[in-house]
C-alpha cells in the first residue's frame, strides 16, 4: 500500500491552491476515472434520458394558449428535479471519494467503500439538499444585486461573477463537509462555513476560479471541435429547418449533444470536489488547526522520526 505524498492540511497561497491541485490530479487520476466512472455509469444513463425525453418528447410547437402548456411546464419541472438528484448523487460519490482519499492517504479502495460510505450518509445529502434550496432562495436577491452591479464593470465585470460564484459553491460546499464531518448541526452550519471561509474569502474563491476556470477551458476544447464537427455533417447532409428536430437525425444529433453536456456536467463537478476539497482543508486547518497534535508530537524528532 503506498502512502499519497500529499499534504491535505496545510494553509496555502494563491499559487499554491492551483499547483497542488495539479500535482493532486497528477497522482489520481487514473484511479479517479476508473472507479467513479463507474459508479457513475447509471446516473449518466439516467440523464440521458432526461435530456432524450425533453429533446423528442416535448412538442416544440404546442399551442401554448391550450392545456398544454401546463404539460409543458410540468414536464421540465419534473426533468430538473431528476437531474437535481441525478447531480447530488454524482457530487456526493465524488465527495465520499475525496474523504477516503484525504483520510487513508492511499488508493487502496474502490466502488464498494465508496458507495457504503455513500448509502451511510445519504440522508446527510438530502437534509442537506433542502436546507441549500432555502438557504439559496433567501440569498438570491442579494446575490442577483451583486451580479447585476458587475454586468456593468467592462471585462472585469465577467471576472468578477465568475469569482461570485465560485465563492457561492465554495461555500455551500463547505457548509456541507462540516454538517457531513460533524462539527455543526444543520440549522449552524452555513453561519459556521461563513465563519472559516471569512479571512480569505476572496483569496479562497479567487483560487477556486482559477482552477475552474483552467478546467473548463480544457473541457470546452475537448468538447468544441466535436461538436462543431458534429453541426457541419448536420447542416451539408440535411439542413436546418423548422422540423429539423423532429427528424430521426435531428433527434440523434440532440442526444449526441447531451451526452457530450452531461460528460461535461458530471466532470465538471467532480474536479470541482477537489478543488474545493483542497480549499477546504486549508480553510479548516487555518480554523481548527487541525494537525497541532501532530506537530507536537514530532517536538523532539529528526526526519527519521528517532528522538533527538
Amino acid at each position: 500500500m503506498e502512502i499519497i505524498e500529499f499534504e491535505f492540511k496545510r494553509e496555502r497561497k494563491l499559487g499554491e491552491f492551483v499547483q497542488d491541485f495539479i500535482n493532486l490530479l497528477k497522482i489520481i487520476i487514473g484511479h479517479l476515472s476508473k472507479v467513479l466512472f463507474r459508479m457513475l455509469a447509471l446516473p449518466i444513463c439516467g440523464m440521458l434520458l432526461v435530456g432524450y425525453y425533453l429533446s423528442t418528447q416535448l412538442n416544440m410547437h404546442v399551442d401554448y394558449s391550450s392545456g398544454e402548456l401546463f404539460n409543458v411546464i410540468s414536464s421540465f419541472m419534473v426533468a430538473f428535479l431528476v437531474m437535481t438528484l441525478i447531480g447530488m448523487i454524482a457530487f456526493g460519490l465524488t465527495i465520499e471519494y475525496f474523504i477516503m482519499l484525504r483520510d487513508r492517504r492511499c488508493l487502496d479502495f474502490g466502488e464498494k467503500e465508496i458507495w457504503q460510505a455513500f448509502k451511510t450518509h445519504i440522508g446527510s445529502y438530502f437534509r442537506f439538499l433542502g436546507a441549500a434550496i432555502i438557504v439559496g432562495m433567501l440569498t438570491l436577491i442579494p446575490l442577483s444585486i451583486v451580479l447585476f452591479a458587475c454586468m456593468f464593470v467592462p471585462m472585469v465585470g465577467s471576472i468578477g461573477m465568475g469569482i461570485v460564484f465560485a465563492m457561492v459553491g465554495l461555500w455551500f460546499f463547505t457548509a456541507f463537509m462540516l454538517y457531513r464531518e460533524g462539527y455543526y448541526e444543520l440549522i449552524d452550519t452555513f453561519q459556521g462555513a461563513y465563519t472559516l471561509l471569512k479571512k480569505k474569502f476572496f483569496e479562497y474563491g479567487t483560487a477556486s476560479y482559477v482552477v475552474n476556470f483552467l478546467f473548463q477551458t480544457l473541457l470546452y476544447t475537448m468538447t468544441l471541435v466535436p461538436s462543431v464537427v458534429i453541426g457541419l455533417i448536420a447542416y451539408n447532409s440535411v439542413g436546418f429547418n423548422d422540423n429539423f428536430f423532429d427528424t430521426y437525425f435531428g433527434k440523434t444529433l440532440v442526444s449526441m449533444g447531451a451526452s457530450l453536456l452531461t460528460l461535461f456536467f458530471i466532470v465538471y463537478n467532480m474536479f470541482s470536489v477537489l478543488s474545493y476539497g483542497i480549499i477546504y482543508e486549508s480553510g479548516k486547518e487555518l480554523q481548527f488547526g487541525e494537525n497541532v497534535f501532530q506537530r507536537i508530537a514530532k517536538i523532539g524528532r529528526r526526519g527519521d522520526d528517532k528522538p533527538i
